[in-house]
């Protein structure tokens, strides 16, 4: 099953500066399901290191998603790889990883989304859906957007951009299966806190 909570990393701005693996076990013990890691800077030692800090929260059934890199899913028995449009293909990612790896897409209109799905994507996610620091020149689509989009796929769409707990209820109205947060976990003031607002949500609609 598609994981329906994400915390996606996105260097220091998504954990408010504090240490990268402590926020995302934080996220991970107060019901975070899945991590995309989207450290396209760090060095391999550095994610040689968080991914091993990561290992006993990956025992206990945290989901592990690589951005684009398919080495690091490769070398590490990651969960699945999240691709994109300039990334490698759908297509030649099943066939370096096989059919057990889960692959991801982010798309930014329902056409994108579409030709994913079409490609063997097991889901999309969606952004930006509201306004977000993470793309500062590019508006938020809105609900009716994600509805839309929603509507015409038949894999779990996943919501990313400007989500917050007070919002996660109208996007799952809409059709959307899960959502993803960057600053809203990661920078929150009380990660722990904040990952169990969205879980509340997301058991509630179940």
């Amino acid at each position: 099953m598609i994981p329906r909570l994400w915390y996606v990393t996105d260097g220091s701005r998504g954990t408010a500066g504090r240490d990268l693996a402590e926020v995302i076990l934080q996220a991970a013990d107060a019901g975070v399901e899945a991590i995309l890691l989207r450290e396209l800077q760090r060095s391999g030692s550095a994610l040689d290191e968080l991914i091993q800090r990561l290992e006993p929260a990956r025992r206990r059934g945290l989901r592990l998603i690589a951005s684009r890199r398919l080495d690091l899913v490769a070398a590490y028995a990651l969960d699945g790889a999240q691709l994109t449009a300039d990334s490698i293909s759908l297509d030649d990612a099943r066939r370096w990883l096989g059919q057990k790896v889960r692959l991801g897409f982010s798309a930014h209109s329902v056409d994108e989304a579409l030709a994913a799905q079409r490609s063997g994507a097991d889901y999309v996610m969606l952004a930006p859906v509201f306004d977000t620091a993470s793309k500062p020149d590019v508006a938020g689509r809105g609900l009716e957007w994600l509805a839309e989009a929603s509507a015409a796929l038949s894999i779990p769409v996943i919501a990313l951009g400007g989500v917050t707990p007070d919002r996660t209820r109208g996007i799952l109205d809409v059709g959307a299966w899960g959502v993803a947060a960057v600053s809203a976990i990661g920078a929150a003031p009380d990660v722990a806190r904040a990952t169990r607002a969205f879980s509340r949500t997301l058991a509630e609609s179940s």
